[in-house]
Formats: C-alpha cells, structure tokens, sequence
C-alpha cells in the first residue's frame, strides 16, 4: 500500500491515541489498529514481546501496525528481528524504511551493516539519512560514512560526520586524515564543525597546521570545535594556535564569547601541561601568557567561565609537583605558578558554589601542602554539600595531615548529607593507596577498611554503594565477607548499585594477577645463566585468597548475579567472573546469552501505566533567576512525558536542586537527595528518537540502556553525540537565557502550563 504525504505525516504519530490519528485524516478510530498499536506499547515497555506475534507485525497489510512494529523491534532490543528489519527496507512507505533502518542503529548488530551500508548509499533522501544516522550506533570501519561525508547535500554530509565521529577510533587513521583535511574545505558552517569534533576524537599531530587556522574563526561553532580538536593534539604548535586565538575574541559578545573562553581554557589546560612538567625557564614565557589569560577568566562573572578556568589552572600542574621545600619557601615558585595560586586563592570564597568547588582543589594543587591550614579553615566554615566534598578531596591529596579532616566527617554532626560522607570515605582509600606515610601510627590500611566495612551498613544507599566499591583495594577475609553481607541485604531502590558496587568490589579483591614477565637480555655480560636455560620470570606480587567458604560463597554470588533482572548486573557479575576466575569458564555465560534470556521488565505500580501519544501540556521551571518554559514530545517519548506530568503534577520536584552544571554542556536535575543518584525509586524504558539534541533539548539521564528515571538535563549547546543515545522528551521553547544563567545548587519547581 503506497503512502501519500498525508498518510506519512500520519505514520509519525502512529503511537498517538485515536484522536491524534483522525485529526490528520488516517481512520485512527480502526478499532483492530488500535488494538495491535496498545499491544505494541506493552511489548515495547516489557522489553520483551512473543517472537511470533513481532514478527507477525513487522509483516502486517496496516502501515500504521508496521511502522509501530519497526521502532518498537528497536527499542525492545530483539536481534531476532534483524532480517524482518532488513525486509522492511524496501517497504512501500518512506517513513517505514527510515524506522526500520534507525532501528537497525538502535540494535547495534554488526549483522545489519551491509543493509545499512547499502541504505546510506540509496537515492531516496530519507531512507539513506535515517542509515547514516544509524551507521552513528553499530560499530564499524566507517567506509560508508566516509563516502557520505563527500555528499553535496549539507544536512547529509552533516549526519555522515557525526556518524564517522562515533567510529573514529576505528577508521585508519590516513582514511580519517584525508577526509578531515578535505571536510575542512567546505564552504558550509554546519558542516566544518561537525569535522572538527570528529578531529577531537583522532588526535593526530600532523593536523595541527591544518587545524590552527580555525581557532581564528568568526564563526563561534567553528571556534569552539577548533580549540576542543587542538586541545587533544600535541606540541607547541597546537598551544600557540589556542593563545593566538584569544587574541580575537573581541569579536564575539555576551554568550558566544563566554562558550569561546571556556573551550580556549580548556584546550589551554590540556596543552601547557607538558611546558609545567618540564620546569624549565625557556617553557615559563608561554606559561606566563597562559597564567594571564586564566587569571582573567577566573574573574569573569559567568560563573562557567570562572570554574572552567579554575579547572584548566588544576589541568596544567596536575604532572608538575612541587618539592617540599617549596611548602616553606615560597620563592621556589616560578612566578606564573605564584600568580595563579593566589588567583585562585581569591575564588575559595566565592559566592558561586561551582566557582568555590573548583578553587578548593585547583589552590591546593598549585601550592600543594602549603594549602594545608587553609584547607581547613575553608572546610570548617563551608556549608554547601559539593563544595565540602570537593574540599576533602583536596585535603586528601594535598593536607599534610589528612586523616582526623577526613575521619571527622564519615559519620556524626559534620556528615549530613551522603555526598560529604562518601567524599570523606574516598580521601580515607586514597590517603592510605597513595599518602600512607600521611597516616597515623593508629590508623593504617587496617583501620581504614574497618571505617569502609562498616560503611557498607550506611542508611545512605550511596554511601553504602561506595563503600563497598573501595572496599576491594583492602582484601582480607572481613572485608570479602562484608561485599558477601552487603550484597544480600540490599533492598530499596539503591539495590542495584549497592550490588554493582559489591561486585566491582570483589573483582577488585580478588583479581588475577598478571602473567610473569621475562625481563629483555640487554647485554652478553648482564646475565650468565646456565647452558641452555632462559632468563628467570619476575614474579607477581603475593595475592590476597579468600578462605574456602568464602570463595564459594562468592562463586555462589556470582551465578546467582547472571540471573539478575537488570542487566546491568549479569554484565558485571561476568566481568568480575572473568576477571577473578572465580568460576570456570563454562560456567560464565556469554554477553549474548546474558542478554537473551532477561526476563520481561516489570512496571512499578507508582508509574503511570503505558500511554500512546497524548496531547500533553507544557512545563514551566520556577528558579530564583527565572522562568523557562518546555514544550513536551508526547508523540516520540510517551511514556516519559507521562512521568513528568505526573510528578510535575503532584509537586514531587518542588524544592529540588540542580546537582550538576557543566558550562556549555547541560544543566541536569531530578534527583531529591542532591547527590546525581536519586529519582522516584523506579526506573523507566527508554525512548531513543531521530530528534537532536541541539541547545534547549531536554533528555533524560541514565546509567545505560532503560535505566532513566526522574533526572533529566537541559543542552546548553548542540551534542550531536547524544542523539539517538537518550531520550529526548521536550524542548525549552521560552527562558533559555534563564537556562543559561542557571547555577549548580540553584532551587527549582516545575508546574504544568495547559
């Protein structure tokens, strides 16, 4: 059956409800159609449906079933699928062979690839955009995507690169060379920095000449790619191109020249770090203009320019330690150094809690143990949650007598909140790996790992989860016998990162050792072994074994884990089998099987149950800098903005806090507790669409396939790499300069606007 336009616009909503459909014109009242679109939904939020009863729709004479069929096989992740999908490729309708193509990327089986390499090649537009798109998620050697970087048409060369900037890593590196040499020298904008992001992936010295020019471009994509792709180069000469590059940044204004600052600072921390840790005076003229250029940006009143040039300051000394002469005398300083101290000095009281998260650790780095007073009487005035717990990093690293800092805030009146708690837990692990002369007589390694041990027991899942990850580098049969208890009285909705957590753990405890090395024979005279013998292996360092019980018990542990019903777990419960040889090799389940036999996903019943699409209202966020306005995309995410509409409605985000703010990246919120963990207690599906996340984008967060919730980020600028990865669900369509201003820490409320 052939589709009029009419009939495709219909099929882009064929999950819609009945109305949504006839609006258009497309009989959505059909009683059966209905029917077979709601038993779709169902599969696609189960993440399973009867092999049988798929495939009978992905064959179905309904357009409309077909269409739901071939982007729900790709959600659902059924690989079973992929001849059925490659079938539809030459479906009647446009809009099917375009799904079916993008769920083929969203399967990720290599089997696809010569479909997919063929589709990107067609001459129907939308059928060969929807592949290149694809060709972004299966991992290949990228020569289909290098053809299509030489398409006339913008918007395909555009997609092809974005695409190519996935798979970089895997194009020969001449390949890959050629192609951003002659990408550059296209006439169109949108083009040229979608290649220097894909150069950012491939650093490659040889291009720096040809990468320099643009750091002088007026065009603000194309400037900001360009430092990001020079800072992953190597040499003076990609330095020299960033500082050549701040002398025109006259040129732009308001928020271009702040996202041009912040890419500068970046790239310029990256690239003087070298000049640092050789010390020699030649280097400290350069150093000297880069100390310039970020001592000024450290002032800046855009809050992400001045931790971002904070953090570039960090970047730059993290190699170049400081003798300890140094602590006392001061001189020993090269004068950039000294400046750059004392510019950051100034920001630990900043106003700002990301500009004081930052200068914590960027002061206690640049002037190292000499810090150390000054840490601590930042830390006992300090109130904000992620400032302290940047604050005990930095006492961690750089206190000459970190451990009573540290110790005092595990637990009691200065660890209320789980952040501080487990940055205090962190310190103790690092201190005693790396610092341990920094300890006490009465507190070593052992004491440590009976703070992380009981740890575990914490009332906070995140405390308990990161206890039981640290807990690994203290191998010892209390310890290995805590992973085992943790792991069996975890419940609520931190179950599956205490778990992931206890399994990271025991890999960590009892990982394999390397294999013996034979050292290389430099020389006749340096050995005289005996007639016919061979050079003696170094031998690995003793490893920690667990009592018998508790090797079985763990073993037990982990064939338990492979039956998991969240995938997440049965992958790392096969990492930690493998890599701890806890278990024969024909008993550690293969990634395929792992992922084969999970069981349908049950919905929580706080959830609200599977919708079509719907005509939802907009969102507005109330914060102390303003309101901004989202419009919702109830036809791609459904079920996602049922949640949201839900939890908006019922005033469950009121109060809540924004826990991350990365400049010119994205804003994210969501989660009650403050920490990046949290959300409602449940997860929900993912809903990956075509739509891009271009600035004002709003996404959900996740630790992996399905695994959102509540947490949700606004784009700050396009992220080409995203697309297809997250789910997108709205879009900010009124306020983004209150976005933009938008701080971490800052309150929020969302309400719904009809």
């Amino acid at each position: 059956m052939m589709l009029g336009r009419r009939s495709i616009r219909c099929c882009l909503v064929v999950l819609g409800l009945a109305g949504a459909l006839s609006a258009f014109g497309c009989r959505g009242d059909d009683p059966q159609r209905q029917e077979r679109l709601r038993d779709i939904a169902r599969w696609q939020d189960r993440r399973l449906a009867p092999a049988d009863s798929l495939a009978q729709t992905l064959v179905s004479r309904d357009a409309f079933v077909r269409l739901g069929a071939a982007r729900a096989a790709g959600l659902i992740g059924r690989d079973d699928v992929v001849p059925a999908l490659e079938n539809l490729l030459k479906d009647p309708s446009q809009a099917i062979r375009a799904e079916a193509a993008w769920s083929l990327g969203l399967l990720g089986d290599p089997r696809a690839l010569p479909a997919l390499g063929r589709a990107a090649a067609d001459t129907r537009p939308a059928l060969r955009m929807a592949a290149l798109a694809a060709l972004a998620h299966v991992p290949n050697d990228g020569a289909a995507l290098l053809i299509a970087t030489r398409l006339p048409a913008p918007k395909e060369a555009a997609l092809a690169w974005d695409g190519l900037r996935q798979q970089a890593t895997r194009v020969t590196p001449d390949s890959l060379r050629t192609a951003i040499t002659a990408g550059l020298e296209r006439s169109e904008s949108d083009v040229r920095w979608r290649v220097l992001r894909c150069a950012e992936q491939a650093p490659d010295s040889t291009l720096t000449t040809t990468l320099a020019p643009f750091a002088r471009a007026p065009l603000i994509e194309e400037r900001v790619h360009a430092y990001r792709a020079l800072g992953r180069q190597h040499g003076v000469a990609a330095l020299a191109a960033v500082l050549n590059g701040f002398e025109t940044h006259s040129r732009f204004r308001g928020r271009d020249r702040d996202r041009a600052v912040i890419a500068g600072c970046r790239a310029l921390g990256a690239l003087a770090a070298p000049a640092a840790a050789r010390g020699s005076e030649p280097d400290d003229a350069m150093l000297a203009k880069v100390a310039d250029i970020l001592i000024a940006a450290a002032n800046a009143n855009a809050a992400g320019v001045s931790e971002t040039a904070l953090t570039a300051m960090a970047a730059i000394v993290a190699q170049a330690p400081l003798p300890d002469e140094a602590a006392e005398i001061e001189s020993l300083l090269p004068v950039w150094r000294l400046r750059l101290t004392r510019a950051a000095a100034e920001r630990l009281t900043d106003e700002r809690v990301a500009v004081r998260a930052a200068a914590a650790p960027t002061w206690a780095a640049l002037r190292g143990t000499a810090a150390s007073d000054g840490l601590a009487r930042a830390l006992a005035v300090e109130t904000s949650p992620p400032v302290i717990a940047a604050q005990l990093a930095a006492v961690a690293r750089h206190h000459r007598d970190p451990v009573p800092l540290l110790s005092a805030r595990t637990g009691g009146p200065f660890a209320a909140h789980p952040l501080i708690r487990a940055a205090a837990l962190e310190g103790l692990a690092l201190v005693a790996g790396e610092r341990p002369r920094s300890m006490p007589a009465d507190l070593g390694p052992p004491r440590v790992a009976a703070i992380l041990l009981a740890a575990t027991g914490d009332t906070s899942f995140v405390v308990s989860a990161t206890a039981a990850d640290l807990l690994g580098a203290f191998p010892g049969d209390d310890a290995c016998a805590a992973l085992l208890r943790t792991w069996g009285s975890a419940t609520g909705p931190g179950l599956v990162d205490i778990r992931r957590s206890v399994l990271t753990g025991l890999e960590r405890m009892l990982k394999l050792p390397p294999p013996a090395v034979t050292p290389p024979v430099t020389s006749v005279a340096a050995v005289t072994p005996a007639a016919g013998s061979a050079p003696a292996p170094v031998a690995p360092p003793p490893r920690w074994e667990p009592a018998a019980p508790l090797r079985d018990r763990a073993a037990h542990l982990l064939l338990e884990a492979f039956g998991e019903p969240d995938l997440r777990l049965r992958l790392q419960a096969r990492a930690t089998a493998r890599g701890t040889g806890l278990l024969p090799d024909r008993l550690i389940p293969t990634e395929g099987s792992l992922k084969a036999t999970l069981p349908a996903v049950a919905r929580s019943t706080d959830q609200p149950p599977v919708t079509l699409a719907f005509k939802a209202p907009d969102l507005r966020c109330d914060t102390p800098r303003g309101s901004f306005r989202i419009r919702l995309h109830p036809d791609s995410a459904p079920n996602t903005c049922a949640l949201f509409v839900s939890l908006a409605g019922r005033g469950w985000f009121d109060g809540q806090s924004l826990h991350r703010v990365v400049p010119d990246f994205v804003i994210q919120g969501g989660d009650p507790g403050g920490t990046g963990w949290g959300g409602p207690g449940f997860n929900i599906r993912g809903e990956a669409s075509r739509r891009p996340f271009k600035r004002g984008a709003v996404g959900i967060a996740d630790d992996g396939r399905d695994t959102g919730s509540s947490q949700f980020f606004v784009m700050l600028s396009e992220q080409p790499h995203l697309n297809g990865r997250y789910t997108l669900f709205g879009d900010v369509i009124e306020g983004m300069d209150v976005v933009e201003r938008l701080q971490l820490g800052d309150s929020y409320r969302f309400s719904l606007v009809p």
